[in-house]
């Protein structure tokens, strides 16, 4: 059985560090599971809805509107 290649903090730091001093801010990161990084630098679609449209989306399915 082959181990997953680890994925130091230190590296995450010194990529996260790089690209800010890029001005680049990225918005989150996948590790895959061959320890690659992907990381993303815009939001995805319905990253909008605040706690209050979630509920609202939430009550208008359980009672049968929209």
């Amino acid at each position: 059985m082959s181990r997953r290649p680890a994925v130091r903090e230190a590296d995450l730091k010194t990529a996260l560090a790089a690209l800010r001093s890029a001005g680049i801010k990225p918005v989150s990161l996948d590790i895959r599971p061959d320890g690659t990084q992907r990381w993303h630098f815009t939001k995805a679609p319905g990253d909008d809805d605040d706690d209050l449209d979630r509920e609202l989306k939430a009550f208008e399915a359980k009672h049968g509107y929209g």
